[in-house]
Protein backbone atom coordinates (compact mmCIF):
# COMPACT_ATOMS: atom_id res chain seq x y z
CA UNK A 1 0.00 0.00 0.00
CA UNK A 2 2.79 2.51 -0.39
CA UNK A 3 1.19 4.19 -2.91
CA UNK A 4 -1.38 5.84 -0.30
CA UNK A 5 1.10 7.96 1.42
CA UNK A 6 0.08 10.16 -2.25
CA UNK A 7 -2.76 11.27 0.13
CA UNK A 8 -1.25 13.32 2.91
CA UNK A 9 -4.10 15.64 3.25
CA UNK A 10 -7.69 15.61 2.48
CA UNK A 11 -11.58 16.07 3.20
CA UNK A 12 -13.62 13.47 4.61
CA UNK A 13 -17.11 13.03 5.70
CA UNK A 14 -18.04 10.25 8.10
CA UNK A 15 -21.39 9.45 9.65
CA UNK A 16 -21.24 9.67 14.22
CA UNK A 17 -23.33 6.93 15.78
CA UNK A 18 -25.18 7.92 18.97
CA UNK A 19 -23.69 8.22 22.08
CA UNK A 20 -20.52 8.85 21.54
CA UNK A 21 -18.63 11.95 21.40
CA UNK A 22 -18.09 14.02 18.33
CA UNK A 23 -13.94 13.88 19.79
CA UNK A 24 -14.22 10.44 20.32
CA UNK A 25 -15.61 9.18 16.87
CA UNK A 26 -12.91 11.64 15.12
CA UNK A 27 -10.15 10.15 17.39
CA UNK A 28 -11.58 6.29 15.95
CA UNK A 29 -11.60 7.40 12.38
CA UNK A 30 -8.51 8.45 12.62
CA UNK A 31 -7.57 4.93 13.51
CA UNK A 32 -9.51 3.60 11.24
CA UNK A 33 -7.65 5.52 8.37
CA UNK A 34 -3.79 4.99 9.46
CA UNK A 35 -5.15 1.56 9.69
CA UNK A 36 -5.94 0.90 6.06
CA UNK A 37 -2.36 3.22 5.50
CA UNK A 38 -3.31 6.58 5.26
CA UNK A 39 -0.84 8.70 6.94
CA UNK A 40 -3.21 10.76 9.48
CA UNK A 41 -1.57 12.82 12.05
CA UNK A 42 -3.51 15.19 12.92
CA UNK A 43 -7.62 15.45 11.98
CA UNK A 44 -10.24 18.17 12.84
CA UNK A 45 -14.09 18.50 12.34
CA UNK A 46 -16.35 21.10 11.87
CA UNK A 47 -19.94 21.70 13.73
CA UNK A 48 -19.80 19.72 16.96
CA UNK A 49 -22.59 16.67 17.20
CA UNK A 50 -24.21 16.12 20.76
CA UNK A 51 -23.11 12.44 22.45
CA UNK A 52 -26.81 11.59 22.05
CA UNK A 53 -26.82 12.69 18.29
CA UNK A 54 -25.80 10.83 15.20
CA UNK A 55 -25.34 11.85 11.59
CA UNK A 56 -22.91 13.22 9.18
CA UNK A 57 -19.44 15.24 10.80
CA UNK A 58 -17.41 17.36 7.78
CA UNK A 59 -13.40 16.21 8.81
CA UNK A 60 -10.15 17.83 7.44
CA UNK A 61 -7.08 15.33 7.39
CA UNK A 62 -3.21 16.99 8.49
CA UNK A 63 -3.12 20.03 6.51
CA UNK A 64 -6.85 20.59 5.50
CA UNK A 65 -7.94 21.08 9.16
CA UNK A 66 -7.14 24.51 8.68
CA UNK A 67 -9.29 25.12 5.31
CA UNK A 68 -12.53 23.67 6.99
CA UNK A 69 -13.80 27.12 7.86
CA UNK A 70 -13.74 27.03 3.82
CA UNK A 71 -16.27 24.70 3.63
CA UNK A 72 -19.32 26.14 2.60
CA UNK A 73 -22.40 24.95 5.33
CA UNK A 74 -24.19 27.97 5.59
CA UNK A 75 -27.49 25.87 6.26
CA UNK A 76 -27.82 22.36 7.72
CA UNK A 77 -31.25 19.91 7.55
CA UNK A 78 -31.82 17.83 10.57
CA UNK A 79 -34.26 14.85 11.26
CA UNK A 80 -35.21 14.77 14.85
CA UNK A 81 -38.03 12.98 17.15
CA UNK A 82 -39.84 15.27 20.29
CA UNK A 83 -40.86 13.01 22.95
CA UNK A 84 -44.35 15.47 23.93
CA UNK A 85 -44.42 15.29 27.41
CA UNK A 86 -40.71 14.59 28.32
CA UNK A 87 -39.33 17.49 30.22
CA UNK A 88 -35.11 17.87 30.39
CA UNK A 89 -33.01 20.53 31.82
CA UNK A 90 -31.12 19.88 28.78
CA UNK A 91 -33.88 18.90 26.17
CA UNK A 92 -32.77 15.54 25.25
CA UNK A 93 -32.58 12.35 26.71
CA UNK A 94 -30.37 13.59 29.17
CA UNK A 95 -31.14 15.59 32.63
CA UNK A 96 -34.71 14.08 32.69
CA UNK A 97 -36.89 15.75 35.25
CA UNK A 98 -40.43 14.11 34.88
CA UNK A 99 -42.35 12.49 31.82
CA UNK A 100 -45.88 13.72 31.65
CA UNK A 101 -48.28 11.56 30.70
CA UNK A 102 -50.55 13.80 28.06
CA UNK A 103 -53.49 13.21 25.49
CA UNK A 104 -52.64 12.73 22.09
CA UNK A 105 -53.01 16.38 19.92
CA UNK A 106 -55.45 15.97 16.45
CA UNK A 107 -52.97 16.60 13.34
CA UNK A 108 -54.48 20.17 12.95
CA UNK A 109 -52.94 21.71 16.47
CA UNK A 110 -49.44 19.74 15.32
CA UNK A 111 -49.82 21.89 12.02
CA UNK A 112 -50.79 25.07 13.96
CA UNK A 113 -47.76 24.39 16.65
CA UNK A 114 -44.94 24.88 13.55
CA UNK A 115 -46.42 27.19 11.63
CA UNK A 116 -44.92 30.50 12.68
CA UNK A 117 -41.73 28.64 13.37
CA UNK A 118 -40.26 30.12 9.75
CA UNK A 119 -38.02 32.50 8.76
CA UNK A 120 -35.40 34.42 11.21
CA UNK A 121 -36.34 33.03 14.90
CA UNK A 122 -34.98 34.15 18.44
CA UNK A 123 -34.65 32.27 21.56
CA UNK A 124 -32.09 31.77 23.79
CA UNK A 125 -29.63 28.46 23.40
CA UNK A 126 -30.17 25.88 26.35
CA UNK A 127 -28.09 26.22 29.15
CA UNK A 128 -26.17 22.44 28.76
CA UNK A 129 -24.75 23.93 25.89
CA UNK A 130 -21.17 24.35 24.81
CA UNK A 131 -21.81 28.12 24.31
CA UNK A 132 -19.42 29.98 25.52
CA UNK A 133 -19.99 31.79 29.02
CA UNK A 134 -17.11 33.85 30.07
CA UNK A 135 -14.59 31.76 28.54
CA UNK A 136 -16.39 28.41 29.81
CA UNK A 137 -18.24 26.17 28.29
CA UNK A 138 -21.99 27.01 29.51
CA UNK A 139 -23.00 22.74 30.22
CA UNK A 140 -19.82 22.95 32.91
CA UNK A 141 -21.26 25.45 34.40
CA UNK A 142 -24.77 23.83 34.76
CA UNK A 143 -22.52 20.65 36.13
CA UNK A 144 -21.18 22.39 38.64
CA UNK A 145 -24.28 24.41 39.50
CA UNK A 146 -23.44 27.68 38.24
CA UNK A 147 -26.56 29.91 37.89
CA UNK A 148 -26.15 32.22 34.76
CA UNK A 149 -27.86 33.73 32.10
CA UNK A 150 -27.38 32.92 28.16
CA UNK A 151 -27.96 35.61 25.39
CA UNK A 152 -30.86 35.12 23.05
CA UNK A 153 -29.55 34.18 19.06
CA UNK A 154 -30.91 34.38 15.89
CA UNK A 155 -31.61 31.62 13.89
CA UNK A 156 -32.96 31.40 9.85
CA UNK A 157 -35.21 28.55 9.56
CA UNK A 158 -35.20 27.33 5.92
CA UNK A 159 -37.94 24.64 6.25
CA UNK A 160 -40.12 22.90 8.79
CA UNK A 161 -42.06 20.08 8.25
CA UNK A 162 -43.84 17.43 9.76
CA UNK A 163 -42.80 13.55 8.51
CA UNK A 164 -44.52 11.24 11.14
CA UNK A 165 -46.88 12.08 14.88
CA UNK A 166 -47.27 8.91 16.71
CA UNK A 167 -48.28 9.59 20.19
CA UNK A 168 -46.06 10.82 21.74
CA UNK A 169 -43.19 10.58 19.30
CA UNK A 170 -43.31 13.97 16.90
CA UNK A 171 -40.62 13.39 13.96
CA UNK A 172 -39.93 16.69 11.70
CA UNK A 173 -37.20 17.26 9.72
CA UNK A 174 -35.94 21.19 9.58
CA UNK A 175 -33.20 22.94 7.36
CA UNK A 176 -31.67 25.78 9.78
CA UNK A 177 -28.69 28.74 9.43
CA UNK A 178 -25.20 26.81 10.97
CA UNK A 179 -25.41 27.52 14.59
CA UNK A 180 -29.00 26.85 15.61
CA UNK A 181 -29.97 24.55 17.99
CA UNK A 182 -32.83 21.94 16.98
CA UNK A 183 -33.33 21.10 20.78
CA UNK A 184 -34.39 24.64 21.43
CA UNK A 185 -37.09 24.44 18.43
CA UNK A 186 -38.07 21.09 19.77
CA UNK A 187 -38.89 22.90 22.56
CA UNK A 188 -40.54 25.76 20.47
CA UNK A 189 -43.01 23.20 19.25
CA UNK A 190 -43.86 21.69 22.39
CA UNK A 191 -44.50 25.37 24.03
CA UNK A 192 -47.19 26.18 21.26
CA UNK A 193 -48.98 22.83 22.00
CA UNK A 194 -48.95 23.82 25.74
CA UNK A 195 -46.80 20.79 27.24
CA UNK A 196 -43.08 19.88 27.66
CA UNK A 197 -41.33 18.52 25.45
CA UNK A 198 -37.23 17.04 24.95
CA UNK A 199 -35.60 15.37 21.89
CA UNK A 200 -35.10 11.57 22.02
CA UNK A 201 -33.60 11.11 18.67
CA UNK A 202 -31.36 13.79 16.28
CA UNK A 203 -30.10 13.00 13.23
CA UNK A 204 -27.61 15.90 10.99
CA UNK A 205 -28.20 14.82 7.45
CA UNK A 206 -27.23 17.57 5.35
CA UNK A 207 -24.51 20.16 6.02
CA UNK A 208 -24.38 22.57 2.82
CA UNK A 209 -24.24 21.04 -0.25
CA UNK A 210 -23.19 17.62 0.90
CA UNK A 211 -25.84 15.09 1.98
CA UNK A 212 -24.56 12.02 3.44
CA UNK A 213 -26.77 9.15 2.49
CA UNK A 214 -27.16 10.76 -1.08
CA UNK A 215 -23.65 10.53 -1.74
CA UNK A 216 -23.48 6.93 -0.28
CA UNK A 217 -26.05 5.78 -2.19
CA UNK A 218 -24.64 6.79 -5.66
CA UNK A 219 -21.55 5.48 -4.64
CA UNK A 220 -20.30 1.78 -4.78
CA UNK A 221 -17.88 1.46 -1.94
CA UNK A 222 -13.83 1.31 -3.55
CA UNK A 223 -11.72 -1.87 -1.80
CA UNK A 224 -9.08 -0.74 -3.73
CA UNK A 225 -7.61 2.73 -2.04
CA UNK A 226 -5.47 3.36 -5.12
CA UNK A 227 -8.76 3.43 -7.54
CA UNK A 228 -9.34 6.37 -4.91
CA UNK A 229 -6.51 8.20 -5.18
CA UNK A 230 -6.09 7.68 -9.11
CA UNK A 231 -9.49 9.17 -9.56
CA UNK A 232 -9.88 11.79 -6.93
CA UNK A 233 -8.53 14.27 -9.02
CA UNK A 234 -11.16 14.47 -11.31
CA UNK A 235 -14.37 13.31 -9.63
CA UNK A 236 -16.09 15.37 -6.55
CA UNK A 237 -16.47 12.16 -3.96
CA UNK A 238 -15.52 8.80 -3.35
CA UNK A 239 -16.61 6.33 -0.83
CA UNK A 240 -14.28 3.71 1.10
CA UNK A 241 -14.75 1.43 4.12
CA UNK A 242 -12.60 2.59 7.48
CA UNK A 243 -12.31 -0.14 9.89
CA UNK A 244 -13.63 1.31 13.40
CA UNK A 245 -13.29 0.28 16.67
CA UNK A 246 -15.28 2.45 19.21
CA UNK A 247 -16.96 1.14 22.95
CA UNK A 248 -15.35 -2.27 22.10
CA UNK A 249 -16.89 -3.35 19.19
CA UNK A 250 -15.17 -3.52 15.51
CA UNK A 251 -17.14 -2.42 13.02
CA UNK A 252 -16.55 -0.70 9.88
CA UNK A 253 -17.73 2.65 8.44
CA UNK A 254 -18.71 4.43 4.97
CA UNK A 255 -16.34 7.66 4.93
CA UNK A 256 -15.91 10.18 1.85
CA UNK A 257 -13.68 11.49 0.34
CA UNK A 258 -13.82 15.00 -0.88
CA UNK A 259 -12.15 16.93 -4.01
CA UNK A 260 -11.03 20.24 -2.59
CA UNK A 261 -12.17 22.03 -5.55
CA UNK A 262 -15.77 20.80 -4.73
CA UNK A 263 -15.33 21.47 -0.94
CA UNK A 264 -14.39 24.98 -1.20
CA UNK A 265 -16.78 27.67 -1.80
CA UNK A 266 -14.46 29.65 -4.52
CA UNK A 267 -13.47 29.33 -8.29
CA UNK A 268 -10.88 27.72 -9.07
CA UNK A 269 -8.50 29.41 -11.34
CA UNK A 270 -5.00 28.11 -12.95
CA UNK A 271 -2.03 30.27 -12.39
CA UNK A 272 0.58 27.55 -12.98
CA UNK A 273 2.82 30.28 -14.46
CA UNK A 274 2.76 32.07 -11.19
CA UNK A 275 3.34 28.69 -9.45
CA UNK A 276 7.77 29.61 -8.33
CA UNK A 277 6.51 33.40 -7.12
CA UNK A 278 3.28 32.07 -5.06
CA UNK A 279 5.77 29.08 -3.38
CA UNK A 280 7.73 31.69 -2.58
CA UNK A 281 4.87 33.34 -0.86
CA UNK A 282 6.36 36.44 -3.30
CA UNK A 283 3.98 39.69 -4.49
CA UNK A 284 2.62 39.28 -8.18
CA UNK A 285 0.22 40.67 -10.11
CA UNK A 286 -1.74 38.89 -12.78
CA UNK A 287 -2.18 40.09 -16.24
CA UNK A 288 -4.96 41.97 -17.46
CA UNK A 289 -6.42 38.98 -19.59
CA UNK A 290 -6.59 36.73 -16.52
CA UNK A 291 -8.00 40.01 -14.71
CA UNK A 292 -11.02 40.25 -17.47
CA UNK A 293 -11.72 36.62 -16.73
CA UNK A 294 -11.92 36.68 -12.91
CA UNK A 295 -14.82 39.71 -13.02
CA UNK A 296 -16.29 38.86 -16.34
CA UNK A 297 -15.87 42.56 -17.56
CA UNK A 298 -13.37 44.40 -19.97
CA UNK A 299 -10.02 45.43 -18.64
CA UNK A 300 -10.22 48.52 -16.85
CA UNK A 301 -8.02 51.12 -17.88
CA UNK A 302 -8.30 54.22 -15.94
CA UNK A 303 -7.28 56.48 -18.44
CA UNK A 304 -9.97 56.07 -20.03
CA UNK A 305 -13.95 57.06 -19.38
CA UNK A 306 -16.26 54.48 -19.07
CA UNK A 307 -17.86 54.74 -22.40
CA UNK A 308 -14.04 54.43 -23.85
CA UNK A 309 -13.78 50.86 -21.07
CA UNK A 310 -16.97 49.89 -22.89
CA UNK A 311 -15.87 50.41 -26.60
CA UNK A 312 -13.01 48.88 -26.04
CA UNK A 313 -14.41 45.49 -24.87
CA UNK A 314 -12.46 42.66 -27.51
CA UNK A 315 -16.01 41.18 -28.71
CA UNK A 316 -13.70 37.86 -29.69
CA UNK A 317 -12.95 37.56 -25.87
CA UNK A 318 -16.07 36.08 -25.07
CA UNK A 319 -16.58 38.46 -21.60
CA UNK A 320 -19.07 41.23 -21.86
CA UNK A 321 -19.16 44.05 -19.70
CA UNK A 322 -21.36 43.63 -16.68
CA UNK A 323 -20.03 46.71 -14.34
CA UNK A 324 -17.31 48.87 -15.44
CA UNK A 325 -16.24 50.64 -12.67
CA UNK A 326 -16.62 54.60 -12.67
CA UNK A 327 -13.37 56.42 -12.29
CA UNK A 328 -13.76 57.12 -9.09
CA UNK A 329 -13.86 54.21 -7.56
CA UNK A 330 -10.47 52.44 -6.40
CA UNK A 331 -9.68 49.72 -8.33
CA UNK A 332 -7.92 48.35 -5.52
CA UNK A 333 -11.38 47.72 -3.62
CA UNK A 334 -13.16 45.49 -6.03
CA UNK A 335 -12.20 41.84 -5.23
CA UNK A 336 -12.90 38.05 -5.82
CA UNK A 337 -11.44 35.58 -3.45
CA UNK A 338 -10.78 32.01 -5.28
CA UNK A 339 -8.67 28.95 -4.97
CA UNK A 340 -5.45 29.13 -7.19
CA UNK A 341 -4.13 25.82 -8.61
CA UNK A 342 -0.20 26.13 -8.56
CA UNK A 343 0.33 23.17 -10.06
CA UNK A 344 2.24 22.00 -7.34
CA UNK A 345 0.26 23.09 -4.62
CA UNK A 346 -3.26 25.17 -3.93
CA UNK A 347 -3.49 28.18 -2.45
CA UNK A 348 -6.65 30.73 -1.49
CA UNK A 349 -6.19 34.38 -2.60
CA UNK A 350 -7.87 37.56 -2.82
CA UNK A 351 -7.39 38.82 -6.35
CA UNK A 352 -8.52 42.67 -6.45
CA UNK A 353 -9.69 44.06 -10.02
CA UNK A 354 -5.97 45.69 -10.60
CA UNK A 355 -4.40 42.33 -10.64
CA UNK A 356 -3.14 42.77 -7.29
CA UNK A 357 -3.11 39.04 -5.67
CA UNK A 358 -3.38 38.69 -1.35
CA UNK A 359 -3.00 35.21 0.26
CA UNK A 360 -5.47 33.67 2.08
CA UNK A 361 -4.05 30.40 2.81
CA UNK A 362 -0.47 29.35 0.56
CA UNK A 363 0.87 27.04 0.06
CA UNK A 364 -1.73 23.98 0.28
CA UNK A 365 -0.48 20.80 -0.83
CA UNK A 366 -2.49 19.06 -3.19
CA UNK A 367 -2.82 15.46 -1.30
Amino acid sequence: MRETTLLQNFFAIGYKPPNVSSLRFANALKAGLKQIGFPVQKIGFSGTLDPFAHGMLLFGINGYTKLLSHIPKQYKTYKAVLFLGLESKSLDIENIVQIHELQAFHDSAIQNAIKDIQGLVTYKPPKYSAKHINGVRAYELMRKGVDFDIKAITTEIISLKILHYTHPFLSFEICMSEGGYVRSIGAMIAKNLGVHGSLCSLERVQEGQWHYHNICASHKESEQINTIIQKRQNTPTQCLQVPLYMQGIHQNAKVILLNIKNALNYDTIQLTEYAKEAYNGAKFILSPYLCAKIFDDVVYNPCMTQSQNIQEAPLESGYHNKEVCPNNMRQDSISKIMLADFGIHFGIIEVFRNGKVKYILNRIDKC
